[in-house]
């Protein structure tokens, strides 16, 4: 019978490889609190001890392709470095990702509330429009998708300045009834 605690890391890792689970519990029970220790300088706290079990997990599993060119010890302080390493590209990773998604939910959100404001202000907006009569509809209308005095004069068959008045009062009497529609009117 094989006395673990007195083997050096090198004998383990022999052992371990021949698939002596035994040999891989004493080498976890050695470097398991000294890494953890080390992981937790370089790190946050919160997953370091699962970072430690992955790197004893990934040991075993492939402890048949492993092949250690130096000290057993040198080679788990290298694998956890690189194991921490990953993790903070992954960390890094999944912030950009997460921010991205916000952003994106924000723009969204943002949008889609736009959205319903503006639906919101064309219902209100077409009932008081049904007070007027149908040139004046025209002129908001047209005013609306950006038409100029000058285009809306032409199309309606009337003067720049009759355009102008009209548009002025519609928009005066319209501002009184529903405060927000200045702001879209007024180009």
């Amino acid at each position: 019978m094989t006395s673990y605690d007195r083997q050096t890391d090198e004998v383990l890792f022999e052992l371990i490889k021949a698939d002596d689970e035994s040999a891989f519990t004493e080498l976890y029970h050695r470097y398991k609190r000294p890494l953890v220790a080390l992981a937790v300088k370089k790190m946050e706290q919160e997953g370091v001890e699962d970072l430690v079990h992955d790197l004893f997990v990934k040991l075993w599993t492939n402890r048949h392709q492993i092949q250690v060119h130096q000290l057993v010890k040198s080679y788990l302080y290298r694998s956890l470095r690189n194991k921490i390493l990953d993790y903070i590209v992954h960390q890094s990773h999944e912030r950009k990702y997460y921010d991205s998604l916000v952003m994106y939910s924000q723009d969204y959100i943002e949008s889609a509330d736009y959205s319903i404001r503006e639906k919101q202000f064309m219902l209100e907006l077409d009932k008081l429009m049904n007070n007027y009569n149908e040139q004046d509809k025209q002129i908001i209308k047209m005013r609306m998708e950006g038409y100029s005095n000058v285009e809306i004069a032409v199309h309606l068959g009337l003067s720049e300045k009759t355009i102008r008045n009209r548009y002025s009062l519609i928009t005066k009497s319209l501002g009184s009834k529903l405060k927000i529609v200045s702001i879209f009117f007024l180009f």
